[in-house]
């Protein structure tokens, strides 16, 4: 990716992250240079920095993962929405005993915007603020997608997904209105299972309802 007139050093650093948090599964640095078409040490002198920076962090495996800076950057983008949904998704995520997690659109991508885990729950699924995917990937993201283009992907009351973000999880989402023209989603994640499929979009619709009211 060339940038014109700014830093090329700076555009690597934040494609690498683009990359990290878009990857279904984690990277190793040498797959990160290869998709940012750069030697491997550059790689790992690029790594080395935005592990620095708590930007990146290497999982047990040693491979990249978005790092915890990354959800406090995040937990500045629309506080309102944030201070509004937490409640809610923390109702979701006991009641149902999912991660429970809010989806935005940020011109390019479906972005995790913040999550709730269940309190009681001994296994849980983590869905970390920051992650990325495409809006013709996942429930989330295709709520997203038809929230841009109703007339091509008329709006469902919900929408549902398998394997597909994440491999092995199942996910919920519903639309989420808010007092901006920026598509959200609530949604949620867990392993598959038996569900009720009404009580799962019933609590979603209804907390999505109670966070819309709680906006305006």
């Amino acid at each position: 990716m060339k940038v014109e007139g700014g830093s090329q050093t700076l555009a690597r650093g934040l494609r690498a992250v683009m990359l990290i948090g878009d990857a279904e599964t984690p990277l190793t640095v040498a797959e990160l240079a290869t998709q940012l078409d750069i030697h491997r040490s550059m790689a790992y002198r690029l790594v080395a920095t935005l592990e620095q920076f708590g930007f990146v962090e290497r999982n047990q495996a040693g491979r990249l993962e978005l790092g915890l800076r990354i959800a406090g950057l995040a937990r500045t983008v629309a506080s309102d929405l944030q201070s509004v949904a937490a409640p809610q998704l923390q109702l979701i995520a006991d009641e149902l005993q999912v991660t429970a997690f809010i989806v935005v659109y940020d011109g390019e991508a479906a972005v995790t915007l913040q999550n709730a885990l269940p309190r009681d729950s001994i296994a849980t699924v983590a869905q970390r603020p920051g992650s990325r995917h495409t809006i013709d990937r996942g429930a989330p993201g295709r709520v997203i997608r038809s929230q841009l283009l109703p007339d091509e992907f008329p709006p469902k009351t919900f929408e549902y997904s398998e394997d597909e973000v994440i491999p092995g999880l199942s996910s919920y989402a519903v639309p989420l209105a808010v007092p901006s023209s920026r598509p959200v989603a609530l949604a949620i994640i867990f392993p598959p299972q038996p569900v009720d499929e009404a009580l799962f979009v019933r609590t979603l619709q209804a907390a999505a309802g109670r966070i819309t009211e709680g906006l305006r």
